[in-house]
């Protein structure tokens, strides 16, 4: 993720909760609508960071393109708002943890040359995070049972971390250090999506093929 006054990365990311749970919250189209908007403005700006590098617009494309699918796919599954709310939870509060944990206590990179703000603490602190957030949202709306949770949690986790650093590679390959500036202290849609573009399309095979150990 890009870096930013720690107030100004604050009010954005409130105001990006607010018009998430406000989709939700007024039913499937108004959460169509700003998938498609967030695809279409993602889109635009993948296009734009990749200008040097078009032979790599196809497989790009589908970076765009799955994550949004899968997430409209969840929406419509049995409870699929629910899983929404838990996925996103999760997401991003693995992004806080890696963020808060790496910029304090993180020394040792990962991936210097590609991010250098990543760390292996960070990595670590966001997995930690993010189990224990997936257990404690899956409680609360009885989604999983709490070892499934704690598993699941670990996984996006993890995943969600491959895809910021995926990301990252992206904008390195193309000498571009955001995606845009749409949101301030952020950058553009894609570095706050970019935790999805692999969890989205994780989960939606997960609920799939583990529904078994469902509670709702």
């Amino acid at each position: 993720m890009v870096s930013g006054s720690l107030f100004v990365r604050s009010l954005s990311s409130v105001f990006i909760c607010a018009v998430v749970s406000l989709s939700l919250y007024f039913g499937e189209i108004s959460f169509y609508i700003l998938c498609f908007l967030l695809a279409v403005v993602s889109s635009v700006e993948l296009l734009n960071i990749m200008q040097c590098k078009r032979l790599y617009y196809v497989p790009a494309f589908f970076i765009v393109v799955i994550p949004y699918a899968s997430l409209v796919y969840i929406y419509n599954l049995l409870n699929g708002e629910i899983i929404l709310i838990w996925l996103i939870t999760v997401v991003w509060g693995t992004d806080i943890a890696a963020y808060f944990v790496g910029k304090n206590i993180g020394e040792k990179k990962i991936i210097p040359m590609i991010s250098p703000n990543k760390t292996w603490a960070g990595l670590f602190g966001g997995v930690v995070a993010g189990a224990f957030i997936s257990v404690i949202v899956s409680i609360i709306f009885g989604i999983f049972f709490v070892f499934h949770a704690f598993i699941a949690g670990i996984l996006i986790a993890v995943v969600a971390q491959i895809g910021d650093i995926t990301e990252s590679c992206i904008k390195r390959l193309c000498k571009v250090k955001d995606s845009g500036t749409l949101i301030p202290g952020h950058g553009g849609i894609l570095d706050r999506m970019d935790s999805f573009i692999f969890t989205a399309p994780l989960v939606a095979y997960y609920v799939q093929k583990f529904s078994r150990f469902f509670l709702t």
